[in-house]
């Protein structure tokens, strides 16, 4: 039996709202696909990298966004700015490599929760346009974070899908 993923928070983006709105959405909803290309698949598929020992795993991406959330949402727009720590940004493989030895519900599990906190973060914002200091780009807005979630998410939940397709056809090793 492989990983069961939870139910996730709102399944599909909404049709009509306001751009704040239409902006948490997309972001929910891609953070849901990336946690669905993890259902039913056992241990080490979700830990198979590919291309192997070079690319990511899916826990791999889940582990790396999680990091993304938390630098941005939970640290420096919840933290409005506070001094910049080293994080995905400094090294972009870190996530990668940490979730190799993790079980999966912790991974995923942490996942949910800096999300959960992210949005929390969010609930306090009064427009899109606030503003927040960083260390390498001076000040940038909600919106701009965002946006930059959005995009980054939702391309690693194509990857994750790709990446499903791609484990899932690989020879099984007998049981």
């Amino acid at each position: 039996m492989g990983f069961q993923a939870p139910l996730q928070r709102r399944p599909a983006p909404p049709e009509v709202a306001d751009e704040r709105e239409a902006l948490e959405g997309w972001l929910d909803y891609f953070r849901s696909l990336v946690v669905l290309a993890l259902d039913g698949l056992d241990e080490a598929t979700l830990r198979h990298r590919v291309p192997a020992h070079s690319g990511p795993s899916l826990l791999g991406i889940v582990k790396h966004l999680t990091d993304l959330e938390r630098t941005w949402l939970v640290e420096r727009w919840g933290g409005r700015g506070a001094r910049h720590v080293p994080s995905y940004v400094d090294d972009p493989v870190t996530g990668f490599r940490l979730a190799d030895v993790e079980p999966t519900d912790e991974v995923v599990g942490t996942y949910l929760a800096v999300c959960e906190r992210g949005r929390d973060a969010l609930a306090g914002a009064e427009s899109l346009d606030d503003t927040v200091r960083d260390d390498r780009r001076g000040h940038i807005e909600l919106r701009w974070i965002l946006l930059h979630l959005i995009t980054e998410t939702a391309r690693y939940a194509g990857q994750a899908q790709v990446l499903r397709e791609a484990v899932a056809e690989l020879p099984q090793p007998d049981s």
